[in-house]
């Protein structure tokens, strides 16, 4: 899973390309082979990365507190439809 953090480093902080957009090109094979394992890990962890900053930037903000919950929930339906879409052929 290190392989993808690295490749998704690079495409987001260096090509600025979208979560989605890495997926998209990383199911089409542009950057070798994953098992679903290993890309549902990865994403799980982005996903996890993702959660804590919205409960911590709440915590920080109390006007945000009021966002948080949406947001989680949006969180959580943007990767599960990554994995959906990665298990679609």
């Amino acid at each position: 899973m290190d392989r993808l953090w690295e490749l998704y480093e690079h495409c987001c902080m260096e090509e600025l390309m979208s979560l989605r957009e890495f997926i998209t090109h990383l199911k089409a094979g542009e950057f070798g082979t994953f098992s679903r394992d290993n890309v549902v890990g990865f994403l799980r962890d982005i996903e996890a990365n993702m959660l804590e900053n919205i409960e911590l930037k709440a915590m920080e903000n109390p006007a945000l507190e009021a966002l948080k919950e949406d947001r989680l929930a949006e969180t959580n339906q943007e990767i599960d439809e990554l994995i959906a879409e990665w298990d679609r052929s």
